[in-house]
């Protein structure tokens, strides 16, 4: 009986000892960016996507809409806290070379059920590319609240009617400022500047860019992947003329979707 039992803890040890080197493995491997690429090319969702014609602002990620935040002289308001202008270059970690006297600025996140083919939203010139390699922060709070309050219907819309961040951002939003990302910098066709940054969350295994810099590109077009979950902002120019088509809460397609149009 002392043998069958020795057997069995012997068995457990074992079971137990393959499944913390399975895991430890898998863990492993997705934090290698070079394994994830290869995972992610093999594996990701890429849908067809039917690009609009006209004069307009396509999404460049899949997701939902956090925020939709005005730019003036080039400070954001109240991206994080409320109250708190955040300037541009503090966004894009970096000098954004010209300052943006009138935009827009509009949060979309990502999770790891997203398509996370990322999309060029406009015709024109990838100008530049920044990389801010800085910590990577997690998003775990913003996406639990992203899903509590979706969970409830109508609860974003009231929060917004009672002048409330209806997904929490200013409690859960310090990656947005923190993290990990990459910024491309395009230039359309009327030669004003318009901003992609990709923010990287702990789980993010690499941002992929598949454009160059001085490469003339085309709405719709494909630029790149982010492995895992993560959020992409975007911030243009606002023409007096611009019409914005979205608003926090809706859910946007990459390429598909348009923001703003003129």
């Amino acid at each position: 009986m002392s043998g069958e039992r020795r057997s069995r803890r012997w068995l457990l040890y074992v079971s137990l000892a393959i499944g913390l080197a399975g895991l430890g493995s898998v863990f492993l491997l997705l934090r290698l960016t070079f394994v994830t690429d290869y995972f992610y090319h093999a594996t990701v969702k890429d849908p067809v996507r039917v690009i609009p014609g006209g004069d307009n602002i396509v999404s460049p990620a899949d997701g939902t809409v956090l925020y939709v935040k005005p730019i003036a002289d080039g400070v954001v308001t109240e991206v994080v806290k409320r109250g708190v202008p955040i300037p541009l270059g503090e966004l894009i970690k970096a000098d954004p070379g010209s300052v943006m006297k009138q935009g827009v600025l509009i949060g979309i996140y990502m999770n790891t059920e997203s398509v996370h083919i990322n999309r060029v939203p406009v015709d024109g010139v990838f100008v530049r590319r920044i990389i801010f390699n800085g910590p990577h922060v997690s998003m775990m709070e913003m996406d639990k609240a992203l899903i509590l309050t979706q969970l409830v219907p109508g609860l974003a819309t009231a929060k917004k009617l009672l002048g409330m961040d209806p997904f929490g951002v200013e409690e859960n939003g310090d990656y947005i400022l923190k993290s990990a990302r990459e910024t491309s910098i395009l230039e359309d066709r009327r030669g004003s500047a318009v901003y992609v940054i990709r923010i990287a969350d702990y789980w993010v295994g690499k941002i992929l860019t598949w454009i160059e810099e001085g490469q003339t590109v085309e709405k719709g077009q494909k630029m790149g992947m982010i492995t895992w979950g993560s959020q992409v902002d975007i911030c243009f120019e606002r023409t007096p003329e611009m019409v914005l088509h979205v608003e926090p809460g809706d859910y946007v397609y990459a390429g598909e979707t348009i923001l703003a149009s003129h």
